[in-house]
């Protein structure tokens, strides 16, 4: 018995021996071929790289929509390949933190490149301005430098992982490109830091306007200062002990509130739109005196299971509607707690161009385009496609696919600004 036990035993382990063999050989096959495929991936990196660097310079040397095409086919094509780079050399148990930042960056310089700047270029009647010249040429620069830094890293990507291996400067031109990106798209002035306020300054200014703030905690004093759709701002987290209650943004140019939210859990009994009406027109008093429009929608639910009114106030000046002025004012239906307000710009200045174009031929421009325009009046705006400048336009509410919308169009060129989803009926 013990005889053909032993048979048996040694015949499974020659099985199992013959079978691991067969597994390690089949392995050593795999990880070769994943091997072939890295270098083969890196190798297109490397090539995507200077590609696009070569566009961005025929680009730079002549200004024409092909080149721009180009440009945008060849850093969607880099983003691609370098996603698959990182993939490949990606572990779920020990994430490469500093390629996955890398490629944050990379997907950044796409989207500046492939959207926001086919948008400038689009209003600008298809030519670069000094604004787009200046991001291309930093942009530039920074792919010649990671260029650089890839050859110090191609063979190498596990040790990035350790931090105390160097990463050649890998993350600091990640950074760099992060900033170009940032300061393109949403700085006021664009590819420029403003003059910037102290932060004990602006927290001092927020709680001279909101005075109740006096008396909870900042944990933590952010001093870095934050940049969106050309809002310059501090943010400031206030606790009551170890609960945030509020989050406020201070604009970090002039010390005005622009965004405030209520972070706490809401009680109380349920309101009716009137008694909102009135809360929300109370608390605008601190911020704002003259002339506005009002507009509101009314959510049945939110992700907090919280039904809520939101109040559109829009200052008018000289008879036109000061979009880029406008305070939104969210007020629990639940508790008539204000839960949220924002404002973008104040006292903007209002100047009144000529227009070419009548309301009337602007809809007959686009009228094969558009089969419903319905005419709202004259609106100030401010975006990313006007620069942050104030812009005088036309405003046409319409239906896109079933979607109300508004839509912005230049009343001296008679070319769309920019359009936006519109829920706010006026009231």
């Amino acid at each position: 018995m013990k005889k053909y036990t032993k048979i048996i035993l040694v015949g499974l382990l020659v099985i199992s021996t013959s079978f691991n063999m067969i597994l390690y050989k089949k392995l050593r096959e795999t990880n070769k071929d994943i091997g072939e495929v890295n270098k083969i991936i890196a190798s297109n990196v490397e090539s995507n790289i200077r590609q696009s660097i070569m566009y961005i310079q025929e680009l730079l040397e002549e200004d024409n929509l092909e080149n721009l095409q180009n440009l945008g086919t060849s850093v969607d094509t880099l983003t691609m390949t370098f996603n698959h780079w990182v993939d490949l050399n990606q572990s779920d148990k020990k994430p490469n933190e500093r390629m996955t930042q890398a490629l944050s960056s990379v997907e950044m310089l796409r989207n500046t490149l492939s959207h926001h700047l086919v948008n400038q270029y689009k209003v600008n009647d298809n030519s670069l301005t000094r604004y787009d010249i200046e991001m291309l040429e930093a942009s530039n620069e920074q792919l010649k430098r990671l260029l650089l830094v890839y050859h110090n890293i191609e063979n190498r990507l596990d040790e990035l992982n350790n931090p105390d291996n160097s990463d050649g400067g890998l993350i600091q031109i990640a950074s760099n490109i992060e900033e170009i990106s940032r300061l393109y798209r949403h700085s006021r002035i664009p590819n420029q830091h403003l003059q910037y306020m102290d932060y004990h300054e602006a927290v001092k200014e927020v709680e001279e306007k909101i005075p109740n703030l006096k008396n909870l905690q900042i944990k933590e004093e952010k001093e870095k200062v934050f940049i969106k759709e050309g809002v310059h701002y501090y943010e400031i987290n206030y606790f009551d002990n170890d609960k945030e209650s509020y989050l406020v943004w201070v604009d970090a140019t002039d010390g005005s509130v622009r965004n405030f939210e209520f972070k706490e859990d809401i009680d109380g009994k349920p309101i009716s739109q009137r008694e909102a009406m009135t809360i929300a027109k109370d608390f605008i008093k601190d911020f704002y005196h003259g002339e506005m429009n009002i507009e509101m929608f009314y959510i049945d639910e939110t992700k907090n299971n919280d039904a809520l009114y939101s109040f559109k106030f829009i200052p008018v000046n000289q008879e036109v509607m000061m979009i880029s002025d406008a305070y939104i004012i969210n007020v629990s239906a639940n508790s008539g707690k204000v839960i949220k307000y924002t404002n973008d710009f104040t006292n903007t200045p209002l100047i009144k161009d000529k227009m070419l174009y009548t309301p009337e031929e602007i809809q007959e421009k686009y009228k094969e385009e558009f089969a419903d325009m319905d005419y709202r009046g004259l609106m100030l705006v401010r975006s990313f496609c006007t620069r942050y400048k104030p812009k005088l336009a036309y405003g046409y509410s319409i239906i896109v696919e079933g979607e109300s919308k508004m839509i912005f169009i230049d009343g001296i060129t008679g070319m769309i600004i920019y359009e936006t989803y519109h829920l706010y009926h006026s009231i």
